[in-house]
């Protein structure tokens, strides 16, 4: 069979051979005739009828192409086509000469370097725009200043948007400063970017503490130049920075600064002890342990004291976590407490206790015996060994699940022995018991014990939170089932751990109502049958009622390269037209356009075009003034397969053929080539042959006996594209044996056996025909010398013939022969 290649072969001399392809370009004379259903080229070299006017060259001269009729979907190129030029189906560019595809002639983009491929092409409208307007390129559209260089696509060629530098897409805040106030807030103030529309950007605030490598973000819903910080954790250094938002683009920037947040009100001491001294009267000794969470640099401890039955309570201050309290009545039972102080103020209060001012007197403190403990409980036994009456003990639990806070529960009991189980523990947890007891004479000193309880430790849940309007917060967090949680929340730090808000569930989500225009900090954690680890904080803030979302944004069409959306404004009836962003995220480029669209509409239609065939996207609608976004993903409906996929057997190998997608599919970027893949059913291997921009390729080392599967398409330029649906083809022409090049050695040598002596009993037969026509003819020769002899006369020296018997002299209409001889050539009338 003929190769397609060898009809190719004087063009493709200047074909660059690729690596991926493994084609090897040759050229051999083609023959002086062809085939029955093969077509001859001009320059001799043959192809199929099929292939003719197929709407590709196969002839290197292009002959199988002229006198065509013209395709209803092909426009001809203006200029006439030159040999060694374009074809009929491709437009020339002049500086350089470059061949371009017909359908990319006044397509909106230059594809030709000096432009000609959009020179002199049709205008869809004579718009003309005021001299404070900008005039799109395509001549469609008028736009304002403002917008021009504004970081959205407002013109549909995108020409507004095009030559714009760094300074005017790239948005950063300018002159970044904090302060402190004294209660605890940090306030934030910068200025505002040249050129920055406002109306349509936000800005994001990004904090961490120093020596953490994540930032945390607080969203501000707002395009002022200043934020108040309500959540961070007092007397902590900071890296704070603030980047611009403007609809789906966010300015990065790497400049922050370094602040350190006011000091907070400090953590109540801890274990308040009183006692008498022996040699005095009416003085009391206290000392104690300083708070877990200073929150601060703790400038000294204020001690109250109080006598019994009175509402006024004395105080004095303290250096260290020492003091003596003089003065005092003697027998007469007093309560004291103890408080630290920073330069925020005084913190939570200890304990009180309580004493009795009789000299020599001590109470001793309890004895604490435990009892048993397991995974979640512990028992235990207090006794007092002494006279003294006991009325009843107050114990403590404290434990700790992380630096931020030491959790405490305090337990009352009556009596003078106690035994006691305490349940709603957590596994392989610390928990420290303090308990003293209370007497007629006062409290008694505190006595310690320490417990590990069994078991692994459950993990902390994983929190996840955002407002979903003014006033609604959705919770969602992962964690153990069949337990009841508890959602804690509160606009700052130190209320989240001292006296926050909660609510409880036994599911894995909870949307939690709260105030308007406010920040808040969560956390979640098992609060039943243990009291579990929390989960991190994580900080929300409110929506404004301006900024909700559009709502039941969804498809309504997809194609190959637009895509059809529609949706719902925020709020019913508008009553003037809204403003709406629509931001187009290439997943597979990593790339991303934005769009305007006003409508006081309330269900907006709208196309987004340009799109690449088989691409991933993720599309995101917002009100311009950057509110809450709705968002969804589509992919593009891919290429088509490349039709006429066909293949060819050569002596080592097998030639793939197939027709140009860009013959049927406009939307074909030829550069992007095409992916040849290949299936052997016989070991269930799929293979990656490799890419072309041919529309042909070369496949070597086939194994006998196996069925080949290839499968040709649109090639992928970006990972996980689909970009093309495959052409499929099944080859299972090869025999057993070893290897594809002994089947061909093989099948060549039969056909020699075959065709030689075919050739031999033709040549043999056509030597005997020669023969037996030769001995004829001298036959005849002879046999009409004699019959002509006889009728000769030698008087008239020629030979006469009559019609009659007997010829005579006045016959002049007899046929005569005259001067016959053997020497002399006959003629017969």
């Amino acid at each position: 069979m003929i190769s397609r290649l060898a009809a190719a072969q004087s063009c493709a001399s200047h074909w660059p051979p690729s690596a991926d392809s493994h084609i090897l370009p040759f050229s051999t004379p083609g023959p002086s005739t062809c085939l029955p259903n093969y077509y001859r080229c001009s320059s001799g070299t043959c192809v199929m009828d099929t292939w003719v006017c197929d709407g590709y060259r196969d002839c290197a001269d292009g002959s199988d192409e002229e006198a065509c009729p013209l395709l209803a979907n092909v426009t001809a190129a203006s200029t006439p086509t030159q040999l060694g030029r374009c074809d009929r189906f491709e437009f020339e560019c002049h500086q350089p000469k470059t061949c371009i595809p017909n359908w990319k002639r006044c397509d909106g983009h230059q594809d030709c370097q000096d432009g000609r491929d959009e020179a002199n092409c049709p205008t869809h409208s004579t718009l003309t725009c005021m001299s404070r307007e900008f005039q799109c390129e395509d001549g469609e559209a008028c736009i304002v200043l403002s917008e021009r260089c504004d970081g959205f696509l407002d013109c549909s060629d995108e020409s507004d948007e095009k030559a714009c530098s760094d300074e005017l897409t790239v948005y950063k805040v300018q002159n970044l400063q904090w302060t402190a106030d004294f209660s605890g807030d940090v306030t934030l103030t910068w200025m505002r970017p040249k050129k920055m529309p406002s109306a349509s950007c936000v800005y994001n605030v990004y904090y961490r503490v120093v020596g953490e490598s994540i930032w945390k973000t607080l969203e501000t819903h707002s395009n002022k130049t200043n934020t108040v910080l309500k959540v961070l954790k007092p007397d902590t250094t900071y890296q704070v920075k603030v980047q611009v938002q403007c609809l789906s683009k966010a300015h990065n920037t790497n400049d922050f600064v370094t602040l350190r947040t006011p000091e907070g009100l400090p953590d109540a001491p801890r274990n308040l002890q009183l006692s008498l001294p022996r040699e005095a009267e009416g003085v009391i000794v206290g000392h104690w342990a300083p708070p877990i969470h200073t929150h601060g640099l703790i400038r000294e401890y204020i001690v109250e004291y109080s006598r019994s039955g009175s509402k006024m309570w004395a105080s004095q201050r303290a250096a260290s976590n020492f003091t003596e309290i003089k003065n005092l009545l003697v027998n007469t039972l007093y309560t004291v407490r103890v408080a630290a102080v920073t330069s925020r103020g005084i913190g939570n209060w200890s304990d009180s206790k309580s004493i009795t001012t009789i000299k020599g007197k001590v109470i001793p403190p309890p004895d604490i015996h435990i009892d048993s403990y397991g995974e979640n409980y512990l028992s235990f036994t207090l006794t007092m060994e002494s006279d003294i009456k006991v009325n009843g003990y107050v114990v403590n639990l404290f434990w700790a699940f992380d630096t931020h806070k030491q959790e405490r529960r305090t337990l009352n009991f009556r009596g003078s022995i106690l035994s006691h189980k305490v349940g709603n523990l957590t596994a392989h947890t610390s928990y420290e018991i303090s308990a003293w007891a209370k007497t007629d004479l006062g409290d008694s000193p505190l006595a310690f014990e320490h417990v590990m309880t069994r078991g692994v430790r459950p993990p902390a849940p994983s929190l996840k939170a955002k407002a979903i309007n003014q006033t609604a917060v959705e919770c969602t967090w992962t964690g153990p089932r069949n337990v009841v949680y508890g959602i804690f929340y509160a606009t700052s730090f130190l209320d989240l751990y001292r006296n926050p808000k909660s609510l409880t569930t036994s599911l894995h989500n909870k949307t939690v109502i709260v105030s308007k225009d406010e920040q808040y900090l969560f956390l979640v954690r098992v609060v039943v049958p243990y009291q579990g680890p929390s989960s991190d904080y994580v900080v929300v803030k409110m929506i404004p009622d301006s900024r909700l979302p559009p709502r039941h944004l969804h498809v309504v069409h997809t194609g190959k390269t637009s895509v059809v959306i529609k949706w719902e404004s925020p709020y019913d009836s508008p009553d003037q037209d809204l403003l709406y962003a629509v931001a187009v995220k290439d997943l597979i480029r990593k790339t991303d356009r934005s769009y305007k669209v006003k409508s006081r509409n309330s269900t907006v239609e709208y196309t987004l075009n340009k799109l690449e065939p088989g691409g991933k996207y993720h599309i995101i609608v917002q009100l311009g003034n950057m509110s809450k976004d709705s968002s969804i993903k589509i992919t593009t409906v891919s290429l088509s397969a490349p039709d006429a996929l066909k293949i060819i057997t050569e002596n080592d190998h097998v030639l793939l053929f197939w027709k140009s997608l860009a013959l049927k599919e406009k939307h074909f970027n030829e550069s992007r080539g095409y992916e040849i893949h290949m299936f052997d059913s016989a070991m269930n291997i799929t293979a990656y042959l490799g890419n072309t921009t041919d529309n042909f390729f070369k496949i070597s080392n086939l194994k006998m006996g196996h069925n080949y599967t290839f499968t040709v398409q649109a090639r992928c330029l970006f990972g996980n594209q689909i970009c093309g649906e495959p052409a499929i083809l099944l080859y299972d022409e090869l025999g057993s044996g070893a290897d594809a090049s002994a089947t061909q050695a093989a099948r060549s040598t039969d056909v020699a056996a075959v065709v030689v002596p075919i050739l031999f009993l033709i040549l043999l037969s056509l030597g005997v025909g020669f023969a037996i026509l030769y001995t004829k003819h001298r036959r005849l020769q002879s046999s009409f010398t004699a019959f002509a002899n006889s009728h000769y006369s030698s008087r008239l020296g020629s030979a006469i013939f009559s019609s009659g018997d007997d010829l005579g002299e006045d016959d002049e209409d007899a046929p005569m022969i005259t001067g016959f001889s053997d020497d002399v050539p006959m003629v017969i009338a």
